[in-house]
């Protein structure tokens, strides 16, 4: 069994957030580096 890795890049932070899951959709994660920062308020969220 092997599993597949979609990534999706988000252009505000410049990071990448992956889902990995196995083709028979028995299981996956998700692996998200990606904190909003709003330089404005000086605040991050997800």
């Amino acid at each position: 069994m092997h599993a597949d890795i979609q990534g999706f890049y988000d252009p505000n932070t410049s990071t990448v957030s992956y889902v990995v899951y196995e083709a028979d959709g028995s299981e996956c994660a998700i692996i998200d580096t990606v904190l909003d920062y709003n330089a404005a308020a000086g605040r991050i969220s997800t």
